[in-house]
């Protein structure tokens, strides 16, 4: 036993911090990320950490690890992989629904044991759209299985989840402070928690399998085939049809009028995509732009609607399309979609403010939010949320250009468009490989196998440099750095020390697996709460404590932490779940439903798996 704590100014200080981190993760007036350096700059100005161990977290082994993670999970989607898998996963599964999900979810978890999770279903949401529009299946009966099989399989290895690749660089700190005595807190190795995270991913396949799939929604299902897309657009969007060509004649009542005037004249269901005049071609056209007379305008929607629209103002309704001919054709320009994703920089501002026709020229027709369509004038005042999923038209060759912007997920693969790197699979396949065999052989440390993996795809053309530096989530590399220092000085003040000792019901009273019932339920709340990474660093020093205190092994306590941290099914507004919320069509019911049962049953088989593994 430690000798008695006293309460100090920099415990108080410590435990005001994480008070005023818990606060502002769950009023959401700022992001996480932020509040992570945040936490910095009040560590900094009250001298509570050494200006060396104050940016340790930049340089730790979890932050280094996740930048080459990403990387390397950026140059396996480049190669062309997914086209692959798509290919791959239809072969397997043979147009049923339920196989075709097994191998969706057995893909997804064994992704997400070398790769972070949200990296693998970004990398699955193409391959799923290619598989709706080959079969017609919604897509509601396999995000949501694929979502929670990604989370579920991060605890395949050391490096599938940022709590798990932060746990190890927690414990090493530790060490720095254990009492005298004390055995020396040993790293994870790679394949330590397979067994783990085995049972974890067996049991939510099982669980889809004869369980959830029951409560997956179902309004959402559309039939169509390879090219049909617009049959799609039509029933989410209430957009689509085909794109007819109109002569605007010198007598018609739109002469003069901005397209934003004439656009408020049009049927909800019909979109203007394009205008020519005197020889000038706006696509996408700007609102400002002044209908001249004699110009040619190109409006998609259905024939007798465009048709009474043309009547009612004085247009002449071409036969076929003739101006816009080649602008229009279906290998040059076509509908699309894209999600919003938690990472992205554009959440909380107004689609109005980002100009998209003229910064990235695609025409947004609608937004599709839970089960609510977004179009016309309410696209201006539309605040983005994560999971929003955009209902667009565009040329091919700027969706393409579109696939580089990391404010959006593009699900859209079934156009004409330059082909990724399929030259190049085989040197990220190698190259990933190495990284593992490196992690594997424990001669290097982990960051060193990863950053090999990533400098060879770079190196390699797999990835130009500018994309390697694209696919790192800065937000969440800065999440790790800013909080890493937190859980030091937690032990450096022993304000963790403090708070075990004045709660002497959790270890006098209690029996140990009643403790770790308590710490896993509350890594799960701090998880929805702050994230994984915040839940782990706040906790793994309280759980270490608790274990040296009760005589329990502090291993065990620090990796339930680290795993309950990533016990998040609850909620939608979690990375992984954000993502697929729009596409999926998927409420709070539903996460609430689905992921009820399944949140019970990761507690059950992880506590399980852990202590007997560890015993």
């Amino acid at each position: 036993m430690l000798p008695e704590i006293h309460l100090t100014v920099d415990i108080i200080l410590v435990l005001g911090i994480l008070m005023l981190t818990a606060g502002l993760s769950l009023s959401n007036v700022i992001r996480m990320d932020v509040v992570a350096v945040l936490v910095l700059v009040i560590l900094g100005i009250t001298r509570l950490l050494p200006p060396e161990q104050l940016f340790s977290g930049f340089s730790s082994e979890a932050a280094m690890s996740l930048i080459a993670v990403m990387i390397i999970g950026a140059g396996l989607e480049k190669s062309g992989i997914a086209l692959r898998l798509a290919r791959g996963i239809l072969r397997l599964g043979r147009d049923h629904p339920h196989k075709i999900n097994l191998v969706l979810m057995v893909t997804s978890g064994l992704l997400s044991a070398f790769m972070r999770s949200l990296g693998a279903v970004a990398l699955l949401l193409p391959v799923v759209t290619r598989i709706t529009i080959r079969t017609g299946i919604p897509k509601s009966r396999f995000l949501m299985p694929i979502a929670f099989c990604s989370i579920l399989g991060g605890g395949l290895t050391m490096i599938g989840s940022s709590s798990l690749i932060l746990l190890n660089s927690l414990l090493k700190n530790a060490n720095q402070y254990l009492p005298q005595g004390t055995r020396i807190l040993e790293p994870f190795h790679l394949f330590s928690v397979f067994p783990i995270g085995l049972s974890l991913l067996c049991i939510g396949i099982c669980y889809f399998v004869f369980f959830g799939k029951k409560f997956l929604p179902r309004e959402h299902a559309q039939t169509f085939s390879s090219g049909t897309t617009k049959t799609h657009f039509l029933k989410t969007y209430g957009k689509g049809g085909a794109i007819f060509e109109l002569k605007v004649p010198n007598q018609s009542d739109l002469v003069g009028l901005t397209l934003k005037e004439i656009e408020t004249r049009l049927d909800p269901s019909s979109s203007l995509l394009a205008v020519n005049s005197a020889q000038d071609m706006h696509f996408p056209p700007l609102r400002k732009v002044i209908l001249e007379k004699n110009a040619y305008i190109a409006i998609m929607g259905h024939k007798e609607v465009v048709a009474a629209f043309a009547e009612r103002y004085g247009l002449l309704l071409q036969s076929r399309l003739n101006v816009f001919a080649e602008l229009l054709h279906a290998v040059r320009s076509g509908l699309c979609e894209a999600v919003v994703p938690p990472s992205s920089q554009l959440i909380g501002q107004a689609l109005g403010e980002l100009h998209m026709k003229r910064t990235h020229r695609v025409h947004v027709l609608a937004v599709y939010r839970g089960n609510t369509v977004y179009q016309g004038e309410a696209l201006k005042t539309l605040i983005i949320r994560s999971g929003d999923t955009l209902g667009m038209f565009c040329l091919w060759e700027t969706l393409a250009d579109f696939h580089k912007d990391p404010d959006f997920v593009v699900i859209t693969t079934a156009y004409p468009r330059e082909e990724v790197r399929p030259k190049k699979v085989w040197y990220a396949v190698i190259f990933f490989m190495v990284s593992i065999l490196l992690i594997i052989l424990g001669k290097f440390p982990v960051p060193v196998g990863l950053l090999l993996g990533a400098a060879g795809m770079i190196a390699t053309g797999v990835l130009s440099i500018d994309e390697a530096y694209e696919s790192v989530s800065w937000k969440t590399v800065f999440l790790v750095a800013g909080l890493i220092p937190l859980g030091l000085v937690m032990k450096t003040t022993y304000a963790a020390d403090w708070l075990i000792q004045h709660t002497p019901l959790l270890y006098e009273v209690l029996p140990s697996w009643a403790i770790q019932i308590g710490l896993a339920f509350l890594a799960t709340v701090f998880g929805l709460v702050i994230s994984n990474v915040g839940a782990t660093v706040v906790l793994v020093p309280i759980a270490l404590e608790l274990a040296i205190q009760i005589g329990a092994d502090p291993r065990m306590f620090a990796l339930i932490v680290a795993l309950a941290s990533s016990n998040t099914f609850l909620m939608p507004n979690q990375q992984v779940n954000a993502l697929i919320a729009g596409p999926g069509g998927y409420r709070v019911k539903h996460f609430l439903k689905i992921g009820g049962g399944m949140t019970v049953l990761y507690w059950i088989i992880m506590l399980a798996t852990v202590n007997f593994m560890l015993v």
